[in-house]
């Protein structure tokens, strides 16, 4: 089967080729974006294209081209690039106008689009479920009361807060919420939970209510565990079955070695 990886920036378009590739009957062709998807996916395809943000015209003139009608899109783009709109072709602007400016708005716009002339879009974590978190306590860290009742508070209110569609991520402690997620992103909203409540938060990451896996699934990594590391968190809690940790055992193992409990849990 051929298929159309749109990769987004960071780390998760190449650990789903590292994943996808696999499987030997599967020919999988990048469409990258200047300034957001990462240089180090050549080492991983030997044809790729590159395009920028918003060139819709020229994605669908490569999908028809190398004749593909199987696509998915794995990786964020910024979402200051949404926003702003720069560089956006004709056909892109139009479809905006249909919408409104939160990137799940306009990519569920974008894939209607490209639906409807016969693109298929594939669950991005079709490759990649062994990278998905489970329930209950993945690593073998003593979690304090007080850190387990940040944790209880926390499940209920990010639980709550993702029905909103704003932001996936929340801080909290001593049964307060320090910080939500907006379109900073999740380093950002847990540095500014940190400037309040110092050392020992409890982080929580879900995804939204209609979370669309064809496009948005979240993600945490070894750099978000690095920042934990260095805000001296207690915890970080993720929705089983809906969050991927990148390079999951290593992550794990060196959450453990630093005292950093990781707990998958489903929502209230």
């Amino acid at each position: 089967m051929k298929l159309a990886l749109i990769a987004g920036n960071r780390n998760l378009p190449l650990a789903f080729l590292q994943c996808a590739l696999r499987d030997p009957e599967l020919e999988i062709i990048p469409i990258c974006f200047k300034g957001e998807t990462s240089p180090r996916i050549k080492k991983y395809a030997s044809k790729i294209y590159w395009i920028e943000v918003g060139q819709l015209a020229t994605l669908i003139e490569i999908l028809e081209k190398e004749n593909i009608s199987q696509c998915v899109m794995v990786g964020q783009i910024s979402p200051y690039r949404i926003f702003k709109q720069q560089r956006w072709d004709t056909l892109m602007r139009t479809l905006a106008k249909r919408t409104d400016y939160r990137p799940h708005s306009i990519f569920t716009t974008f894939i209607g689009y490209l639906e409807g002339k016969g693109i298929n879009f594939l669950d991005s974590t079709l490759y990649m479920n062994d990278l998905l978190i489970g329930e209950g306590q993945l690593n073998a860290v003593s979690i304090s009361p007080e850190t387990s009742a940040d944790i209880d508070f926390g499940i209920h209110q990010v639980s709550r807060y993702v029905e909103l569609d704003v932001g996936q991520t929340i801080v909290v402690k001593n049964k307060a919420v320090l910080a939500l997620e907006a379109l900073e992103g999740t380093d950002n909203t847990i540095k500014r939970g940190y400037r309040i409540g110092k050392r020992n938060c409890v982080v929580l990451k879900f995804s939204k209510k209609d979370q669309d896996l064809r496009f948005d699934v979240p993600v945490v990594g070894l750099s978000t565990l690095r920042l934990l590391k260095k805000i001296k968190a207690s915890a970080l809690v993720l929705e089983a079955s809906r969050v991927l940790i990148l390079e999951k055992e290593r992550f794990l193992k060196a959450a453990e070695q630093v005292q950093i409990a990781v707990v998958g849990t489903k929502r209230i």
